[in-house]
């Protein structure tokens, strides 16, 4: 960590998170945050940023639509007419920037990883990789492929993401929903075997 004290920063991360969830939502975020450290110790990352940003990812999950949008133009955060028509996928840009703000959180792969856990990016550091596949895999995550991605993360976090975000566009596609097409960038990247994450400072 660059900013505050470990432990101070988490606690103020999960107070944000449960101060402005709903019960079941936080729920979630702390079952994310454990599976991210689980995920960044199996996978010699640090516990500490992957936990950090699994307690930030869904902060502004339960925002009201017009309320993404007003905040993304206030505070700069560039977004396209794919969120403009789905607001609510502005909630990890939003929450990173609001931890930014009133946290004081300045780690860079920390910030990204919260950003860009919802669709994805190609080129993703490797705490971003944690966070999205936490995301997918906590315990109460529950569908076909669920257990085969589980066993897949804990070998190969490349691999693993591979699998979740090729079956996140399927079951899109199943449903007649459209895909972000930074989500189809990141399955070309993660697929493409001479392209490895990096890490952003």
């Amino acid at each position: 960590m660059e900013n505050r004290d470990v432990d101070e920063l988490l606690t103020a991360a999960d107070e944000l998170a449960k101060g402005r969830l709903s019960e079941r939502r936080y729920a979630h975020t702390v079952r994310v945050a454990e599976t991210a450290e689980y995920l960044a110790e199996l996978h010699r990352l640090d516990p500490s940023r992957a936990r950090l940003a699994a307690l930030i990812h869904d902060a502004a999950r339960e925002m009201k639509k017009d309320e993404y949008l007003r905040l993304a133009e206030e505070w700069k955060i560039p977004f396209g007419e794919f969120e403009r028509g789905n607001p609510k996928l502005l909630h990890g840009p939003v929450a990173a920037e609001m931890a930014r703000r009133s946290l004081g959180v300045e780690d860079g792969e920390v910030l990204d990883a919260v950003r860009e856990h919802t669709v994805g990016r190609a080129g993703m550091g490797d705490i971003s990789l944690v966070l999205y596949l936490a995301d997918k895999i906590e315990p109460e995550r529950d569908y076909p492929s669920v257990e085969k991605i589980r066993s897949m993360a804990r070998d190969d976090l490349r691999s693993a993401t591979a699998e979740a975000v090729e079956r996140a566009i399927a079951y899109s596609e199943m449903r007649g929903k459209a895909v972000h097409p930074a989500s189809r960038e990141m399955l070309n990247w993660l697929e493409n075997p001479d392209g490895r994450p990096h890490e952003r400072m």
